[in-house]
């Protein structure tokens, strides 16, 4: 009987001995839970700076895009105001060939009658 109240207390020592040591390792310092804060607010700061940086890039990325949409419009206006010069020049040239070959006719027509005042002139 002896024997088995010794055993019994050195078993509940020694479990109270294991659960104790356990516990105190589980609880946190006081010195690790200010580094724990210490990190999360420099984890805080740090999003917020990646934060702010994606608003920035984000607002640099619509604007080059105003940009850009703006050059192309610029380059549209421009290619149409050079097809529609082109087309003109192509119709001023039609037109040009179309007189250079009526002034061929006239003087043709003008060397005809000249030809014919002068036979008749001559009977």
């Amino acid at each position: 009987m002896t024997y088995k109240t010794i055993l019994i207390s050195l078993i509940t020592g020694f479990l109270m001995l294991v659960t104790t040591q356990s516990f105190s390792q589980n609880t946190p310092t006081k010195e690790k839970q200010k580094q724990d804060q210490e990190a999360a607010k420099e984890k805080a700061i740090a999003d917020e700076h990646r934060l702010s940086d994606a608003k920035e890039l984000k607002k640099n990325t619509k604007a080059d895009a105003r940009v850009a949409e703006a050059n192309a419009k610029e380059a549209k206006r421009l290619n149409k105001e050079a097809a529609y010069a082109a087309k003109h020049a192509k119709r001023a040239a039609r037109m040009e060939a179309k007189a250079q070959r009526t002034r061929t006719d006239a003087d043709m027509q003008a060397k005809k009658a000249a030809k014919a005042a002068r036979k008749s002139n001559n009977n």
